[in-house]
């Protein structure tokens, strides 16, 4: 009798233990759904970045991000424009910002909110940059061939 555990077989073949991964943030959203692929985003410490989403996609990247950062200047914009307080804003969801804004102009100001409010982008443009390559047929690279 073998005091040692080895893998079990079957007619003379190995068998292992299927590992399985935790599912990636596309995989997620696609099953689950945009909110629970964002709450899983943000909760990975290791997740995707700006660069390694550009390998990957592509152009399908660059479809999803500048569109998104585009949307966000004109909301900080249209919000400054109109008197609201951004760095306060900013600082309930734990973004501080200098506070140098005061003696700037509405664009300045308006673009350092939306340079402050990145990290609130990023997530969507993880999650929504699968979707837009799918779209428009783009493959994503594998990072083995890269």
């Amino acid at each position: 009798m073998r005091n040692h555990k080895s893998p079990t077989t079957k007619m003379g073949v190995l068998h292992k233990e299927a590992k399985s991964s935790p599912p990636t943030v596309e995989e997620t959203t696609e099953k689950y759904g945009l909110e629970v692929g964002l709450a899983q985003s943000l909760k990975e410490k290791d997740g995707e970045s700006a660069k390694s989403l550009l390998k990957k996609y592509g152009i399908a990247y660059l479809a999803t991000s500048i569109p998104l950062a585009l949307v966000s200047f004109t909301i900080c914009y249209f919000l400054v424009d109109n008197g609201v307080d951004v760095a306060a804003l900013l600082s309930k969801v734990g973004i501080e910002s200098s506070g140098a804004a005061d003696k700037a102009g509405t664009f300045a100001i308006a673009y350092a909110a939306h340079k402050a409010a990145s990290p609130i982008r990023f997530p969507p443009t993880v999650i929504l940059t699968p979707v837009v390559a799918k779209l428009i047929g783009k493959e994503p690279e594998d990072e083995a061939e890269l």
